[in-house]
């Protein structure tokens, strides 16, 4: 079970909503502590597997160096869209890695959900994504999320009386 906010028993992955943004093709922001113990923050692809985010990326990028010297990491994923039509997750956990064989395979399967085939089969694509050598392999421990579109406030702004982020 992981906890939502405050340590309340109930398992919040469970959720609709949780379970919805898990499984869209959003973009995951991944937050890592940089050895000065500043906060590096990054946009990243991801799949969920049932139990752990995945991430394809390079064992030389600052986030996996940051991880293997503390695997402590906060993962926010949204779908707001402006005004009170905003609703999200963050997850804190800590990140192990998946190398090799394995690593390059599941690379793959988050790679085939933003790429169609085709698109990954294309040489400048092929070259960006081979970097990808390894896979972060989060594991939430608490998660609170929050859905401000059924609240009254969004309720009231709905239709065409809030401005969207993107035109």
């Amino acid at each position: 079970m992981v906890p939502g906010r405050g340590g309340e028993e109930r398992d919040i992955l469970s959720a609709d909503l949780t379970r919805e943004l898990l499984g869209a093709r959003l973009i995951a922001n991944l937050a890592t502590l940089n050895g000065d113990g500043s906060i590096h923050v990054v946009a990243m692809w991801f799949l969920w597997d049932g139990a752990a985010i995945l991430s394809p990326t390079s064992h030389a990028s600052r986030k996996a160096r940051n991880l293997v010297r503390d695997p402590r990491a906060t993962v926010m994923i949204d779908d707001s869209r402006g005004g009170f039509d905003l609703r999200g997750i963050t997850l804190v956990g800590r990140a192990e890695f998946v190398t090799g064989p394995a690593a390059l395979e599941l690379n793959r399967q988050v790679h085939l959900k933003y790429v169609t085939e085709e698109g990954l089969d294309l040489e400048p694509v092929r070259a960006y994504l081979s970097t990808d050598d390894v896979t972060i392999k989060f594991r939430p421990e608490r998660v609170t999320s929050w859905d401000l579109r059924s609240t009254e406030q969004g309720r009231a702004l709905s239709g065409h009386l809030s401005r969207p982020l993107v035109s």
